[in-house]
């Protein structure tokens, strides 16, 4: 019986590199279906806006946006950087930065829920033009 069990630790792929593999490729895989999401949303975002249709159904829109944004930096750990992925390993070096860049854009998406709460499409756009540079911006530093 004991062989049984230490055979199973030997060969488990909960133990080792293997386990390893998975989670980075889970993470990895998890950041991008975030950015596809979020492309999605600012695309949906920037045609409502367009349209000047300040309803829930915008402010849904930005507060998914938002909710990428605070939960954008857990999904760049450390060891999350092998592999197929492309971002920049930079983000290890300048996590301050990486982080303050991630928090400044969903200030961003609140304070474009606040204007469209408050119907002034002038600030929306101002806000919604600041979610867009700063994703290029990111993209810029932060991806290989």
């Amino acid at each position: 019986m004991k062989f049984l069990i230490i055979l199973f630790f030997i060969h488990s792929p909960l133990i080792g590199h293997e386990n390893t593999d998975l989670i980075d490729s889970k993470v990895v895989e998890e950041r991008m279906t975030s950015m596809q999401k979020l492309n999605k949303l600012m695309s949906l975002a920037n045609k409502k806006i367009k349209k000047s249709q300040l309803d829930d159904e915008t402010v849904e829109i930005f507060s998914k946006i938002e909710n990428i944004f605070i939960d954008y930096p857990s999904l760049f750990p450390d060891d999350s950087f092998q592999g197929v992925t492309k971002a920049s390993t930079d983000i290890i070096d300048n996590r301050d930065v990486f982080n303050a860049l991630a928090n400044e854009h969903a200030i961003n998406a609140g304070l474009a829920i606040e204007s469209v709460k408050a119907e002034d499409i002038d600030q929306l756009k101002i806000y919604f033009n600041n979610l867009y540079s700063s994703c290029k911006s990111c993209h810029s530093r932060f991806r290989n």
